[in-house]
């Protein structure tokens, strides 16, 4: 589709630093954001879009899902690569189906983008890649790939293996060994790599993309709800030398001064959901206050599907219900989790150079506003052609 030209007039519009500001206009071209500012006149051939008064955002970020890996209980199971506990090659952009709808769902309530992450049943799980929710083909939806090594420590791992007689692990000792262990293995294949080694290993993509990780190049996403889970991703990357972020992290509130010491990012949720284990029973969006109040930088995140990707402005709501600051709530589904992953030159925020991925909406997002207009890449989205197409009445 190409690209074509927009002004948005009119709009209370949330600006980077600023909050929602009044009378501000939002000029799109070539997909791209042109200008961002107030008395904008319309380029030549564009289309105005009075948007009187309504909410505008960027476009929402969830910093980690599994979308269109596992939407339906009836359809294939592709989150998890469960034949061994250690699959640092897998690549979760193999996964993916972007015919699926709930991409529709997505894009039609204001949720451009989101993190795409192998599940938690492995100590190491794979590859994620940060992707648009709009597009046919994965490879040209991808903002960012990879965009982080997804870890996991507590009872996933060790139930799916150990508990079902398939060895190691059993338990966190199990899980914390796999993981050093993983991490030596690569470094030892690295000096046998090196030119003159003896014996040099033969190429390896799973020890290639775990040195990514040691050297820092590639994030460290490590899935972990107890405390003391915390403090074992905390203790393994400091032995190893790299800084994590942490996925979930239930009981952060237990130790927000020392994450906030370490400036370590935390991706908070699902709290929306029943807990469904012991781990996550403390599990609530208090957490994010406790967490933001310490001065840790936060995103809010469904893990769809464990909670409805659609419904991110919904969660970030309560978490201001239970006191975390207005603006903080809508930083945490856009500009925070843009950050965090890196992709803060692409998407997250209204600003002249970045993606036009914008939603407009009929009241404050946080306080059930409805999407009315998204536009993705600088196009309107098409609530029709969208339904249509996912729901595969284009064949």
């Amino acid at each position: 589709m190409t690209a074509s030209t927009w002004l948005i007039k009119d709009c209370n519009a949330f600006l980077p630093g600023r909050g929602f500001c009044p009378h501000v206009g939002i000029a799109i071209r070539q997909g791209k954001i042109a200008d961002v500012g107030r008395d904008l006149k319309p380029a030549r051939g564009a289309t105005v879009f009075d948007a009187q008064g309504a909410w505008v955002t960027p476009g929402l970020i969830d910093g980690h899902t599994h979308l269109g890996m596992k939407d339906h209980p009836f359809d294939e199971n592709d989150v998890n690569e469960k034949s061994v506990p250690l699959t640092p090659y897998a690549n979760v952009l193999d996964a993916i189906n972007p015919f699926n709808e709930v991409f529709a769902h997505a894009v039609l309530n204001g949720v451009t983008a989101v993190m795409a992450l192998p599940g938690s049943t492995n100590i190491l799980g794979g590859l994620g890649a940060v992707i648009k929710t709009y597009g046919a083909v994965i490879d040209r939806m991808t903002v960012r790939a990879p965009a982080a090594m997804k870890m996991a420590l507590g009872s996933n791992p060790k139930n799916a293996y150990g508990a079902k007689g398939r060895g190691t692990p059993h338990s966190r000792m199990g899980n914390a060994y796999l993981m050093r262990k993983a991490f030596n293995d690569a470094l030892a294949y690295r000096k046998r790599r090196k030119p003159g080694a003896k014996n040099p290993a033969d190429p390896d993509i799973g020890n290639d993309n775990i040195l990514q990780v040691l050297s820092g190049r590639l994030p460290a996403r490590i899935h972990c709800h107890r405390a003391d889970d915390i403090m074992t991703s905390l203790r393994i990357a400091d032995e190893f030398g790299f800084k994590p972020c942490l996925d979930h992290v239930t009981e952060g509130y237990r130790l927000a001064d020392e994450l906030a010491r370490r400036k370590i990012d935390c991706f908070v949720g699902p709290n929306f959901a029943p807990a469904v284990k012991q781990e996550n029973v403390r599990k609530g969006y208090a957490n994010a206050v406790k967490l933001r109040q310490a001065g840790v930088r936060i995103a809010i995140i469904s893990d769809h599907g464990v909670d409805p990707c659609w419904f991110l402005p919904i969660y970030a709501g309560i978490a201001v219900r239970e006191g975390l600051n207005e603006d903080d709530g809508l930083r945490a589904i856009t500009e925070w989790p843009a950050d965090m992953m890196g992709v803060q030159r692409r998407i997250g925020r209204l600003a002249k150079g970045l993606d036009a991925d914008i939603a407009v909406w009929n009241r404050h997002p946080l306080y059930m506003g409805k999407a009315m207009r998204v536009w993705t890449a600088g196009n309107p989205a098409d609530e029709n052609a969208l339904r249509e197409s996912h729901a595969f009445r284009d064949l």
